[in-house]
């Protein structure tokens, strides 16, 4: 068993420090390029999501997740307010990315939260999966946040609202039937539509198994953690634990 912890506390060490690439840590911020994730709980904020059965962890590509923020668009409320995208395609090179990551680390109970720093301004909110659904719900969109002041009717106005392409709709809670514009619910294959076809592809994203680069020494230890766990010298928790740091590392 000596031998094992001291396997174990090597496998960390690697996962940590081994291999250049981002670091999401449960209730840690992990930063760069002016995109900051976080792992929060369900209920942080202004929203309880303790109903919701997350099926976090998930495996998502980062075509899949490329697909997902081109969709997403919105409208300000002003008059003469145009559709635009949310995010501009150099942001979306650098989420998708990281996304694609930070789905594979967040853990159940917990969701995805996201700042970005754009030209525009602070565009935030929450990520989660639920079922067979991606949730994309907004706090700010290029520095305008959902709820802002009215300082002549005295009251919270809508600045802005998120425009449903297909495959997506509004969250509606099921108390009040109140819909959230905010927020939408998004078919976690969300389909490609004929107008994001040409973008898909100027991104060119390829998800074929021969562009992955596996590390020699991480899959060796892949191996011998498969076999400790066949030799019954570490449980089945420790094997998952250990085995999702260093699978997580080959995409």
């Amino acid at each position: 068993m000596f031998l094992n912890h001291r396997y174990l506390r090597g496998v960390v060490f690697f996962a940590i420090v081994g291999i250049p690439s981002l670091a999401f840590v449960e209730n840690a911020d992990s930063e760069k390029n002016n995109i900051k994730i976080s792992f929060r709980t369900q209920s942080h904020g202004k929203i309880n999501l303790d109903k919701f059965k997350l099926n976090h962890p998930i495996k998502i590509s980062q075509e899949e997740i490329t697909n997902h923020l081109i969709s997403l668009r919105y409208k300000g409320a002003f008059l003469g307010s145009k559709i635009e995208s949310i995010f501009l395609p150099s942001e979306i090179k650098r989420l998708s990315s990281i996304l694609s990551q930070a789905f594979t680390r967040v853990t159940p109970g917990k969701l995805i939260h996201f700042k970005l720093n754009s030209k525009g301004g602070v565009t935030s909110g929450d990520i989660f999966s639920f079922k067979k659904y991606l949730n994309w719900r907004f706090d700010t969109i290029q520095g305008d946040s959902f709820f802002k002041k009215n300082d002549v009717r005295d009251a919270n106005t809508f600045s802005w609202n998120l425009i449903p392409e297909n495959g997506q709709r509004f969250f509606k809670t099921r108390s009040d039937k109140r819909i959230h514009k905010n927020w939408v619910v998004s078919s976690l294959k969300l389909p490609i539509s004929i107008s994001n076809q040409d973008k898909m592809k100027s991104f060119k994203i390829s998800t074929g198994s021969s562009n992955i680069k596996v590390d020699p020494k991480l899959e060796a230890k892949l191996e011998h953690l498969k076999y400790l766990h066949s030799k019954k010298l570490i449980n089945d928790e420790e094997y998952k634990a250990q085995q999702k740091k260093l699978f997580d590392e080959l995409f």
